[in-house]
This record gives structure tokens, sequence and C-alpha cells, in this order.
């Protein structure tokens, strides 16, 4: 089954018809033992619950593990690196280090993606679409590129790109701070989102939110990994403190 066919039915797919045949395969098993025994009932009845068990188990057969759904997402953040070069015409070979990244749920505000989300079995949570922000070191300066991306499509949208001097970043950090947004059609306050925040002695910025206790409970609780962040906030900061000795 195609990637991103696999992605969705991560998200959306149910196994619906398995379990209406199954359903009715059962009304019609059990009436066949009122008042009179109906032979040719019971027997339909066997053949429905036998056929919505066999679609139900192929549901789930094909059904992408929580491993595989992160699998498929660090092969597409591979992808979006190679496009953030491409934008800013380089190659690796001129970069000091490897690129890092930072992503975070993007699930109101976006034109043309469609919110899903969904707790694994690990009890991480998973959505889309997602925001992505890709920073590369240059000699002299970061590169920051920053999509949202629909992980079901495999599109990147909203695209920018910023650069930054090293000597002009003034901060990298986590920041807790408070917003509204409208999720799932209804307005959500958020007043302990956790952001990634890069701020230069220009003003500008790059912020990427990583998660909020609000917004985990009407996704119905579990863990938003914050992981790729500490990894990019530990990276810059270290090799701020190189280009600024």
């Amino acid at each position: 089954m195609d990637k991103r066919k696999r992605i969705k039915m991560y998200f959306e797919s149910k196994p619906t018809v398995g379990i209406i045949l199954a359903a009715i395969g059962f009304l019609l098993f059990i009436s066949s033992f009122s008042k009179e025994f109906n032979g040719g009932i019971f027997f339909f009845g066997l053949l429905m619950m036998a056929g919505g068990g066999f679609l139900i188990y192929k549901h789930f057969k094909n059904m992408p593990t929580d491993q595989q759904i992160d699998a498929y997402l660090r092969e597409d953040l591979e992808e979006l690196g190679k496009k953030a070069l491409s934008k800013f015409g380089i190659e690796q070979a001129q970069l000091t280090r490897t690129a890092v990244f930072i992503t975070g749920p993007k699930l109101w505000d976006v034109a043309g993606a469609k919110i899903a989300f969904k707790k694994g079995k690990d009890a991480n949570l998973r959505f889309n679409p997602i925001e992505v922000c890709v920073i590369n070191f240059g000699a002299n300066q970061l590169l920051a590129y920053k999509c949202v991306f629909d992980f079901m499509t495999g599109n990147p949208l909203n695209e920018s790109t910023d650069e930054y001097f090293y000597k002009d970043v003034v901060s990298v950090s986590t920041k807790t701070e408070s917003k509204t947004v409208i999720f799932n059609k209804v307005q959500l306050q958020m007043n302990a989102a956790e952001s990634f925040a890069l701020t230069t002695s220009g003003g500008t910025s790059i912020s990427v939110m990583l998660k909020d206790p609000t917004l985990i409970q009407k996704m119905g609780g579990g863990v938003i990994s914050t992981t790729l962040a500490e990894e990019a906030t530990l990276a810059i900061r270290t090799i701020l403190r190189e280009k600024k000795q």
C-alpha cells in the first residue's frame, strides 16, 4: 500500500464495514433461535459474522504501527532537510554541522490540510499537520527553513526562509505563553503553551509551538514529544558559544 495511504489509514480509517457486517450477522444469529429455529438465518448470520471478522482482521493487519509512522516522519523530515538546502542554494559540504529540526502541532489556521490526531499505543500523540523548522549551520549564520507540513499528502505549506548571523542571535530558549486558537471549530484558550524561540538583536525571531496541556487534553491525553526541539536548542547554544568566543 502507498505510504500516504497508510499514513491516512493510521489517522482516519476504522473497520466500519466489518463492524456493521459482524453486528448484523450477530443479530441474525441470535434471531435464528427465537421461537422456532431457522437454519437459513442461522447460517447466514454466521457467514456475515465471519465476513465482518475477516474485514476487521484485514484492516488491522494493514494498519501501520506507531513505529512505522515515526519512520515515515523521519523520512519526510530528511526530504525537508534537502529542500531547505535547495531553497538557500547551498550544499551540505558548505555547512559546519548537520541540520537540526523543531516540530510541533499546527492544528489551526492552515488551509488545505486536514486536521487529524491519534494517541499511539506508546501514549505518544501524533498529528497532522506538523509545524516544522529546519535549521542549518553555515560558516557565519543560521539558515532557517520553516513550513507547515501536511503529513498525509507530503506537501509543505506556508514555506519561509530566513538567515540569522550568529553575532545577532541573543537567545535560544523554550518559553511559555498564552494563545487562543480555533481547534476543531471551537475556540481553545491555551494558557501554558510551550514554544521554541530564537530571538535576534533586531527583534526578529523563530517560534514553534511544542505542546500545551489544554491541547493535549482535547486530543484525548498522552504525550507530545519535544526531543527534537531539545536537541536543536542544545546544538544551537553550543555553536553560538563557539562562534561568540
